[in-house]
């Protein structure tokens, strides 16, 4: 039987009988862009957990030595940076300090931000940074729409400075940068204390080889502090969160529900098609048709709708977390978030077809007669 075949038969069903393609289209469709809507939220609530520092950067974290957050830390002296500089020879450090404090808005309405003090911020002593999505909860405007806009922390008079867009947080105390000096005024603290240092090494980090051996070191002669690499604070603090609130594993606990459903209702669908197009099929093998070809018709519809549901999730999904923006604003979509709902695509493509084995299996040259 001439190849061509199955491409015809495959081109009229989609003629005739689209209908019934697209309810199986347009539930897989759902589920997939369900999966893929709660995997970019899962993975948002990941980079949410460390976004100061990731936003922060520097080649290495010093920390007390029982501290897994950020959002939590110890304060310890800052005279640590001089006795840790021998292990790091050459390295540049920066204190951070880190604490919640009350704020009064503009308009007079009280409420708590999470004061974050660097070094090395440029921002003026008086003024203060903060995240564009936090805006209307500090209820402050845009820059350039008024000027200046001043709030209060702690009792003093800051003005807005600078708007980021690398701050988002789901802790309900919106991040504000200020000047480090400023920062451990406004939370109170000891003259020679700090939340953290970063290290930063001055080729770039291509001295991060030897961070190793400095954490050892501090380790053994420093037992009070720890020496983390950024992305090793940045992991640590995302697995606080994700381990403390239980909120991340719901998350993916929903997403992969999506996912198992979606393979759910792919498997049904092509085992749908080969119930509803039985005596088509078994016409064809009276014709000439063997069971390559069946699979070949069977596969083409099973490829079919797995390449409608990724196009439509690919799609859908950064619409949907567009909309959800103003509620949601720690979530953003990133084309790597894409890679983990595809992949489960092509898993349910492979569980369906897997399904429909058997059911073709049946159709050989006697099922003819038979019928």
């Amino acid at each position: 039987m001439s190849a061509s075949v199955p491409r015809l038969f495959v081109r009229a069903v989609l003629a005739r009988d689209g209908k019934f393609l697209a309810v199986t289209l347009a539930s897989c469709a759902v589920a997939a862009i369900v999966a893929m809507f709660q995997y970019s939220v899962y993975t948002s609530f990941l980079r949410a957990s460390a976004v100061v520092p990731r936003m922060l950067g520097g080649d290495f974290w010093v920390t007390s030595a029982s501290v897994e957050c950020f959002d939590f830390p110890y304060q310890f002296s800052q005279d640590y940076e001089g006795a840790l500089s021998r292990y790091v020879p050459g390295a540049n450090f920066r204190r951070v300090v880190f604490g919640f404090a009350t704020w009064r808005s503009p308009q007079g309405r009280r409420g708590n931000v999470a004061v974050v003090g660097v070094d090395g911020t440029g921002l003026p002593d008086d003024g203060f940074a903060a995240d564009r999505s936090d805006l209307a909860r500090l209820d402050l405007s845009a820059l350039g729409a008024v000027q200046p806009q001043f709030g209060s922390i702690s009792e003093t008079t800051l003005h807005l400075a600078q708007t980021v867009d690398t701050l988002p947080t789901f802790l309900g105390a919106p991040y504000v940068i200020v000047p480090f000096e400023r920062g451990r005024e406004l939370l109170g603290m000891d003259p020679t204390s700090t939340s953290f240092l970063i290290g930063d090494f001055p080729g770039g980090g291509r001295d991060l080889p030897n961070l190793v051996a400095a954490r050892r070191l501090t380790a053994r002669n420093f037992p009070d502090v720890s020496m983390l690499s950024a992305t090793q604070f940045a992991d640590s603090s995302a697995r606080y969160w994700q381990r403390k609130t239980g909120a991340g594993m719901a998350i993916l606990l929903a997403a992969v529900l999506a996912g198992l459903l979606m393979a759910i209702l792919l498997s049904n669908g092509v085992l749908r098609f080969i119930q509803r197009y039985h005596h088509d099929l078994i016409s064809l093998l009276g014709h000439g048709a063997n069971q390559r070809d069946i699979t070949r018709i069977v596969g083409s519809i099973a490829v079919l709708i797995a390449l409608f549901t990724m196009a439509a999730a690919l799609l859908v999904t950064p619409v949907m977390i567009a909309l959800f923006r103003p509620l949601l604003p720690w979530v953003s979509f990133r084309p790597s978030d894409a890679v983990v709902p595809l992949l489960a695509v092509l898993a349910s493509l492979l569980i369906a077809l897997g399904a429909a084995r058997r059911a073709i299996a049946a159709y050989g040259p006697d099922i003819v007669f038979r019928s």
